[in-house]
């Protein structure tokens, strides 16, 4: 049953918006945020096939935020990609921004 269930979702699956959606999902993964953190990720697939992931942090009163945006490298690993853009929005301050601490 589960194979044919994978199968059938398989048929509807679009390749290129479940990359980018794995690049959008990777990166509030390594932030450790959650439904209600002020987090925000949107990827696109560039006009030359290489992925570009911005990735924004707002603290809740949207005085604070830092910003990312890294276009994907030779590999084009949408979860690499998320973890880049989350390693340079922690760099920038982001975990205490989510936590509420204040700089």
């Amino acid at each position: 049953m589960t194979t044919t269930v994978a199968g059938l979702l398989a048929g509807v699956n679009d390749a290129k918006t479940m990359t980018e959606a794995t690049a959008e999902r990777v990166m509030p993964h390594g932030l450790r945020g959650h439904c209600n953190s002020p987090v925000a990720g949107h990827c696109v697939t560039e006009p030359d096939g290489q992925l570009g992931l911005r990735g924004m942090v707002f603290s809740r009163d949207g005085s604070k935020f830092v910003h990312a945006h890294i276009r994907g490298e030779r590999t084009n690993d949408p979860a690499t990609l998320g973890a880049r853009v989350c390693a340079e929005l922690l760099r920038q301050g982001a975990r205490e921004i989510i936590a509420g601490i204040p700089h």
